[in-house]
């Protein structure tokens, strides 16, 4: 595709704030389909891939609060990298901006990029409130597949949103995909009207007090770097442990480092733990959500990579998967974690298993059955 920032067009809009709407559709109010999604955290942050430059480019947006956002666009091939904070205000169902402030080094060749930002910021707002503009689940499941894959997701987890729009710098018509497990906007990604993405997430998370350098620093990821091997035995001695309530299937394999930690070697560990959900301020309403949202996202060195997040079982007893690739290393990881709540609904028991994924993918059903 043609480099659209070069000729100054209007671009993409990433929505912000707003996470309550109401529809109106035939002249009557509407249910939400917005409605099942968390409102926003600050620190959260979501980077794209978007297929519309002529370079390999990321752009990404991080949530301070509502109406203070930070921007990012970078062309690693150029060197090219803008960074910018925004403040804006909700006026008359709009966000409009009341001030920018760039805080990056930027050049000539910068100048497609700071004016895609600035363009970014308060056009995203719209598409997030355009009724009009919202696709019933059965005609945009399609989009769904082309953006996700075929998988099919957990009736655990809300439905996702389709949302269309016009937008000649994307090729015409485009299809926007939402889920509630996505930190920051929601937006998961962009499909062209011929089933190809055109905007993808790469990384999302959320930052801490002082952290902004995990994603003003973002840099695209790292080739993935083999694991080590594991043969496991076919004959084995078993043993059951009960920990915190839930029996794990171990073998001589496996060392006690505490009466809740156990290591295979370097290859894979499992840590059971019960948590207070309101000590850690998880909503309950919708405990399988508010776990995924709580063990999915990366951080740090530490990449989720999208696209391998399932969740399985029933609300109360799930499982929640992912595929994380370590920074440092370059190795790739499963985790999965098992989630039991309590009867009282105040607490949640965990056993989360991380195990490279080398490893894992050669005896699947070995770890599988460890719970």
């Amino acid at each position: 595709m043609h480099d659209v920032h070069s000729r100054g067009y209007s671009r993409i809009r990433v929505p912000f704030v707003a996470l309550f709407l109401a529809l109106a559709l035939t002249g009557a109010a509407a249910a939400d389909p917005f409605a099942s999604f968390p409102p926003g955290l600050s620190g959260e942050y979501a980077v794209y891939r978007d297929y519309t430059w002529k370079s390999p480019t990321w752009i990404g947006l991080l949530r301070y609060d509502e109406t203070t956002w930070g921007a990012l666009c970078v062309t690693p091939s150029t060197g090219s990298r803008v960074s910018i904070l925004f403040r804006g205000e909700i006026s008359e169902g709009a966000f409009v901006l009341v001030g920018q402030s760039i805080i990056s080094k930027i050049g000539p060749g910068d100048v497609p990029a700071v004016n895609y930002l600035m363009k970014l910021i308060p056009e995203t707002y719209r598409w997030r409130h355009d009724a009009a503009s919202v696709v019933p689940a059965s005609a945009g499941s399609a989009t769904i597949k082309a953006l996700l894959g075929s998988s099919p997701r957990s009736d655990l987890l809300p439905r996702a949103v389709v949302t269309a729009q016009d937008l000649p710098t994307f090729g015409g018509k485009v299809s926007l995909v939402w889920l509630p497990e996505t930190p920051a906007t929601g937006l998961a990604g962009m499909v062209g009207s011929g089933g190809v993405p055109v905007l993808s997430l790469a990384r999302a998370g959320r930052i801490r007090s002082g952290g902004e350098d995990e994603f003003f620093g973002f840099t695209p990821i790292a080739d993935a770097v083999p694991g080590k091997a594991l043969s496991v035995p076919a004959k084995r001695v078993t043993e059951k442990r009960l920990v915190d309530g839930i029996q794990l299937t171990l073998d001589g394999q496996w060392t006690m480092v505490a009466d809740n930690t156990y290591f295979m070697g370097n290859s894979a560990v499992i840590i059971v733990d019960t948590i207070d959900l309101g000590a850690m301020g998880l909503p309950r309403d919708n405990l399988p959500l508010s776990m995924v949202r709580l063990f999915s996202p990366s951080s740090g060195g530490s990449w989720a990579i999208p696209g391998e997040l399932s969740l399985s079982g029933t609300a109360k007893r799930f499982r929640i998967v992912n595929l994380f690739q370590d920074g440092p290393t370059g190795i790739r990881n499963r985790d999965i974690k098992l989630c039991v709540p309590s009867t009282d609904g105040k607490k949640c028991t965990v056993v989360s298993l991380s195990v490279q994924e080398t490893a894992y993918s050669e005896n699947k059903a070995y770890f599988d059955g460890l719970f």
